[in-house]
């Protein structure tokens, strides 16, 4: 079947609008910034790329899955981004079906987009329990247990960014204090290190900079906090980290795995939980909501 759905990956700086098949390529895609003055200017600019995508689609569209940065609330369709302030509590899944004048739309977190696709046809094949997580502006988290996709009762599920690992911490943009996305992030990891992007931070650990390696050094141990939680919450067999943050991969990733390890091993768990680098990259996002959207229109297909 040539079958399509229509995608929208909703992300703290960028919304990604593309055509993903029921294998998980994506075969167009529209980026546009969800920096805006005005709800309004951001609503048009997100109808104009989801009619640019729906007009070049070769075969028909039948769902369309749309991955937000959350909090969120699947089953009223709406969404509360941390991070875009012009949709507070807005009814997105009302909106497109509205511009789409598609029926099925299915709503999730935008880690759960990155988790699911990963968990079908990434780094998290052949997982049980997996938590996949996003580490970019902020820091999101999906879920899959039993082997099947686990929004939780609102769609918020593996929402780790926002877990308190450190009691009266920093301030966090969410209200709270001591968030593992308040010292974690891409965004804060900068902030810290008094630079302007966490791509800044990176180079001056390249370089071997000592404030830059130790915030790195600090971010990295909080995510490791955050995940080891998650595991002992859930009982988890695999994490997926993902994001922007995992470009600078040469001078992350062995501070997360090395204060992971050392975490983990004090829950004296049975089995070896592997943490892995997500592996389809910018498109994670747009594979794993396209792939819920094919979800929800089968689901209806099979009620009928």
């Amino acid at each position: 079947m040539n079958e399509l759905a229509l995608a929208i990956d909703i992300g703290a700086t960028k919304v990604a609008v593309g055509l993903v098949t029921r294998d998980g390529a994506v075969i167009s895609r529209t980026d546009i910034s969800s920096q805006a003055h005005s709800m309004e200017e951001l609503n048009k600019s997100l109808a104009a790329a989801i009619g640019e995508q729906l007009a070049q689609a070769p075969s028909s569209v039948i769902g369309v899955g749309i991955g937000s940065a959350g909090p969120i609330n699947h089953l009223k369709g709406t969404i509360n981004p941390v991070n875009i302030s012009q949709w507070v509590d807005f009814s997105l899944v009302d909106f497109v079906r509205s511009v789409s004048a598609i029926t099925e739309v299915h709503l999730i977190g935008d880690a759960s987009a990155l988790a699911y696709a990963e968990f079908c046809v990434g780094a998290g094949r052949g997982a049980t329990n997996l938590l996949g997580v996003v580490v970019s502006t902020g820091i999101g988290g999906g879920t899959v247990l039993d082997g099947k996709f686990f929004p939780g009762a609102m769609g918020n599920a593996g929402f780790i960014g926002h877990t308190v690992v450190i009691i009266d911490g920093d301030q966090c943009a969410c209200g709270a204090r001591g968030c593992v996305e308040a010292y974690a992030s891409g965004t804060n990891m900068a902030r810290n290190a008094k630079m302007e992007r966490f791509e800044d931070v990176a180079e001056a650990a390249r370089k071997g900079d000592a404030a830059a390696l130790a915030v790195i050094d600090k971010g990295a141990r909080v995510l490791a906090t955050g995940l080891v939680n998650a595991v002992a919450t859930m009982d988890l067999d695999t994490i997926v980290v993902g994001g922007g943050v995992i470009n600078a991969a040469d001078v992350y990733w062995q501070p997360l795995q090395s204060h992971f390890e050392k975490q983990v091993e004090c829950l004296k768990f049975p089995s070896r939980i592997s943490l892995k680098r997500a592996t389809l990259g910018k498109d994670s996002g747009l594979i794993g909501a396209g792939l819920v959207g094919f979800i929800s229109a089968d689901q209806r297909e099979g009620a009928m």
